[in-house]
């Protein structure tokens, strides 16, 4: 067996209310305090957590700064205080774009680099949300899968509708993640895809996987989520998952769990990437979309 690699990560879960940034910062820093003294290497955010900017056409754009930024510095405050890596998605201005950035901020409160949503929210015909969501409207999706090389692991990073792409997370584990993050506003009512997407995408790719959920009803816009965030390893079992309520949910795990389960079953070596001819074309050369 190879020797063990413990891990103490966490997951916080909020409501962010549009309109009221300040408070939802402050609300953030005091849960990263709690995820802190847990002794904390990894802390995940959720998505959009500065706000969700669905309440009027504009309000994503009043929530999003530049990164770095002031809230950003704020988070790189906390990364010092308590030595740990801290990742979660926002709304980032870059001149006159807007994205959907993951910024991930190291013990030192350096920014170390940034994800930034590749695969966009786009479901203008859901019945349950009042005239649909398109995220694309808003931002621009970005297009590279970077896998970063923290000290306790190397961490790949994903953004809520990233989990339905299992493709997303293959190429992350191909290029080494060992663990893999998940900052989401996952929309409710569907704990199920929630549950069965994260212990699928770690169980298919032997890795760890952390994943933070907006949690509750914002009041601005009336769109709920799941919240649950939670903690799923290499064998898809859920070793931790948030209660109903805003708050952090932390657990210590062993990297190396993940070796034993592909000493296991070494799905990665037994892969035939000369049958898979078709994920990797455009959209015109998919039999699916032919005529």
């Amino acid at each position: 067996m190879a020797e063990p690699r413990p891990m103490t990560v966490s997951a916080v879960q909020i409501t962010a209310v549009d309109g009221e940034k300040e408070a939802t910062v402050e609300k953030m820093l005091g849960f990263l305090d709690v995820a802190g003294r847990r002794g904390s290497e990894l802390v995940v955010l959720p998505e959009v957590w500065t706000g969700l900017g669905y309440s009027e056409d504009k309000a994503y754009a009043e929530i999003a700064e530049p990164i770095p930024g002031p809230t950003t510095a704020l988070l790189a405050g906390k990364a010092r205080e308590y030595g740990m890596y801290i990742v979660g998605s926002m709304y980032e201005q870059d001149g006159n774009l807007f994205r959907n950035s993951s910024p991930l901020i190291d013990p030192d409160g350096n920014i170390v680099g940034k994800y930034w949503k590749t695969h966009l929210f786009d479901a203008p015909n859901r019945t349950d949300i009042q005239g649909g969501i398109r995220e694309s409207d808003k931002v621009v999706a970005g297009d590279t899968l970077p896998v970063f090389d923290t000290v306790p692991a190397k961490v790949g990073v994903s953004v809520c509708s990233d989990l339905r792409f299992p493709e997303i997370y293959r190429e992350l584990a191909l290029n080494g993640a060992e663990l893999i993050v998940c900052a989401s506003a996952f929309l409710s009512p569907r704990f199920d895809h929630w549950e069965f997407f994260l212990r699928a995408r770690a169980t298919e790719n032997q890795c760890w996987v952390v994943a933070s959920g907006q949690y509750g009803v914002e009041p601005k816009s009336g769109i709920a989520f799941v919240g649950r965030s939670m903690i799923v390893d290499p064998w898809g079992t859920v070793v931790a998952t948030a209660p109903d309520t805003e708050g952090v949910v932390t657990a210590e795990i062993d990297l190396a769990f993940a070796e034993e389960v592909k000493q296991r079953y070494p799905l990665m070596d037994q892969r035939r990437p000369d049958m898979y001819q078709t994920i990797g074309r455009e959209k015109a050369d998919v039999p699916l979309y032919r005529d």
